[in-house]
């Protein structure tokens, strides 16, 4: 049997409040974590990622009411749970589930990500309004990884 792993990072108890809701795509997840550490200082965060990240918050399609719904279940206990007065929304460049879903080139899928952002944004102010929110763009240059605020107006 093999021994178990012990991870070098210790116990913290406090939490951060904080809550971020990405794409569940394994390439960015190390970008979206040292953004979040660095740019945005917030240590330690709570994740919610799945397939489209923030297009959970968004019924952009009939086929998105069950995540929809699946989505505010979550949040909810999250937001009451870990006391939540923060939440950062990514969309990414080249995201699969939006090309999927909208069965488009990028380019026309990240238009329709940036307006579900948005929406997205709008949709957590029905739910939970005193908690702040907002909303980056990750793009790609070759093997660079970028974050664009995205004004939520």
């Amino acid at each position: 049997m093999e021994p178990p792993f012990i991870s070098t990072h210790l116990w913290n108890p406090e939490r951060i409040r904080a809550l971020a809701i990405y794409c569940s795509d394994g390439r960015w997840g190390r970008a979206f974590d040292e953004f979040c550490h660095e740019a945005l200082r917030i240590p330690r965060y709570d994740r919610f990622a799945v397939p489209g990240g923030p297009l959970w918050l968004v019924v952009r399609d009939v086929s998105l009411m069950i995540p929809h719904s699946a989505a505010r279940d979550q949040l909810q206990f999250l937001v009451k749970a870990h006391q939540l007065d923060r939440i950062v929304l990514f969309g990414h460049e080249g995201c699969a589930y939006y090309t999927h879903l909208l069965g488009s080139d990028p380019e026309v899928c990240l238009v329709a990500q940036q307006d579900d952002l948005r929406e997205a944004a709008k949709t957590r102010v029905k739910w939970f309004p005193a908690i702040t929110v907002e909303a980056y763009r990750a793009r790609r240059t070759d093997r660079h990884l970028s974050f664009h605020p995205l004004p939520l107006r």
